[in-house]
């Protein structure tokens, strides 16, 4: 009878129903910390920083730790818990006379038949498994934006020495221009003209120092230190795009990303719970034991013991359908959180094939811009001869100015896109457990380990 009553959860399905390739493969075999792709020191010292101060990263892994003192919580109640009692009683008015007292321990204990308990332990398992998926996903969070920021703060200084450039080279046309209307051979409009497109250079350039101040501000928040607290800065030139990554196939890939990790631990979680609500059904039978010594006489007290065992047992009869809702909800609820689950695996698949997508495009819009840029600087420095030989006009001339000062602009803009690009693909693909190596922390037998949950067999 009591094996007929035992509930067990439910056996899910949690295969995908997804393709069995990326779009694109690469060759590249990346690092679990994968910023270190990029060859970048100063990005590494960045990221280290902020994974060690990033306040966000502190709060949730104080989350974790509280999930664990949770589970530690329900797993104590498979266990009798014991306690001592003891009281002493007097006469209002005579305060110093005890007429009774009692010392004495008591030991209560709900036997799990139905495995309510179980399934509750189990429940706190899988969010704790949850709270530790949270935690990489956040580490993966402060490691990307801060690469991220880091390579917007490079991308503007390249831009900055763009502009200088941009700026001395349109001031000495300028004077060439003005050479020009001295000798009568140009109209002023030329000079204004030649003016207003060296004043836009000087706007940028106001734009170009508050994106670099905020970049840094940017680190800072994401470092969770002080802007007057970040390390010295390195000025560079942004890195090379490294390779595409190996990525194996989706299934085998993507279960261990944090989002998938945290959805399945949400399904498995949920269904625990209903598990749980079903053993309401059933009574519960709880032991309870005594052994105390009670005197009028503190003297007295411990030469007299007695002890008592007491056995309850609780059913329920009738409660307007409270259980059967309390099961239909966490029904519901199993079924929300499969329905999640699944489309956290077609989000997943969807993110990373957009990335692949995308930097194929990028790559073309790139080499594009180049070539264009190529040619603009082959034009401007022919129709700037031709102008000063006066064969050519001079709005010709600051088209083709104006025309290759956009495109240098759009380079380092073409780049800095490939790069962040770049940066959402290693982030989609990361496993977000950017720890010691495993045998070292097995080593240091660490509490604070997150490991990862197999959801799908390898072979499968």
């Amino acid at each position: 009878m009591l094996s007929a009553c035992s509930v067990q959860t439910k056996k899910l399905d949690v295969t995908p129903d997804i393709d069995n390739s990326f779009h694109q493969q690469g060759s590249l075999t990346t690092s679990a910390k994968w910023w270190l792709n990029f060859n970048d020191a100063q990005l590494e010292q960045l990221v280290d920083i902020g994974l060690k101060n990033n306040l966000s990263l502190t709060a949730t892994l104080a989350k974790v730790n509280s999930a664990k003192a949770s589970l530690g919580i329900s797993e104590a109640n498979l266990y009798p818990d014991l306690n001592l009692t003891a009281s002493a009683g007097s006469d209002i008015e005579k305060l110093d006379a005890i007429d009774a007292s009692s010392v004495g321990v008591v030991s209560t204990w709900e036997l799990d038949l139905w495995g309510r308990i179980s399934s509750l332990v189990e429940k706190d398992k899988w969010n704790l498994v949850a709270k530790q998926a949270a935690y990489k996903a956040q580490a993966n969070t402060v490691a990307g934006n801060v690469t991220i920021a880091w390579f917007g703060w490079l991308a503007e200084h390249d831009k900055k020495r763009m502009y200088s450039d941009q700026y001395k080279r349109t001031n000495t046309a300028l004077k060439v221009i003005n050479r020009r209307f001295a000798m009568g051979k140009n109209s002023i409009t030329d000079v204004w003209q030649q003016k207003r497109l060296l004043e836009t250079i000087v706007a940028d350039q106001a734009v170009n120092h508050a994106r670099i101040a905020i970049f840094e501000k940017q680190l800072a928040l994401w470092l969770g230190i002080r802007v007057s607290k970040l390390p010295a800065l390195t000025n560079a030139s942004l890195p090379f795009i490294p390779q595409l990554p190996e990525m194996g196939l989706p299934l085998t890939t993507l279960q261990y990303r944090p989002d998938i990790q945290q959805s399945f631990a949400n399904l498995q979680a949920s269904n625990a719970s209903l598990a749980a609500a079903a053993t309401e059904r059933f009574p519960r039978l709880s032991l309870r034991a005594n052994y105390s010594s009670s005197q009028n006489n503190t003297r007295d007290l411990f030469d007299d013991w007695s002890g008592n065992l007491i056995a309850s047992l609780a059913m329920p009869i009738f409660d307007a359908g409270s259980t059967e809702a309390k099961i239909k909800q966490n029904e519901y609820n199993l079924d929300a959180a499969f329905a999640d689950y699944k489309q956290t695996w077609l989000a997943a698949i969807f993110s990373v094939e957009k990335s692949l997508i995308t930097e194929q495009q990028l790559v073309i819009v790139a080499n594009n811009i180049d070539i264009q840029m190529s040619l603009a600087k082959k034009t401007e420095r022919v129709v700037s001869m031709q102008y000063v030989n006066g064969k050519s006009s001079y709005l010709t001339l600051l088209k083709a100015q104006e025309t290759s000062l956009k495109l240098e602009r759009q380079v380092v803009d073409a780049q800095r896109a490939l790069i962040n690009n770049r940066v959402e693909l290693y982030r989609e693909l990361s496993h977000g457990d950017f720890s010691e190596p495993a045998e070292e922390q097995a080593s240091k037998n660490n509490d604070n380990l997150f490991p990862a949950i197999s959801i799908i067999d390898d072979n499968s």
